[in-house]
């Protein structure tokens, strides 16, 4: 029972780093990645959706970022510089 909780928070833990580093919320996947287990690190690693309105596509690196955001937060790209 031990080893199954270990490896439970292990798969929480690793979803929760994954889902940080790509500006998703951490603890809602900590939830998952512990209750789902390998499933939540393979939905997690997913590329990110444009939504309509929401988010747009850097020019320079084409990451998707959100729509009124002032810099690309993965290579820093000033707004003025963002497509509509």
């Amino acid at each position: 029972m031990l080893e199954y909780i270990l490896i439970c928070t292990l798969f929480g833990t690793a979803a929760a780093l994954v889902a940080h580093s790509r500006a998703r919320n951490a603890l809602g996947w900590f939830v998952t990645g512990f209750f789902i287990g390998p499933f939540s690190l393979i939905v997690a690693v997913l590329p990110l959706a444009l939504k309509e309105g929401l988010t747009k596509r850097c020019p320079q690196c084409t990451e998707v970022i959100r729509y009124h955001a002032q810099l690309c937060r993965h290579c820093g790209s000033p707004a003025h510089l963002l497509e509509p």
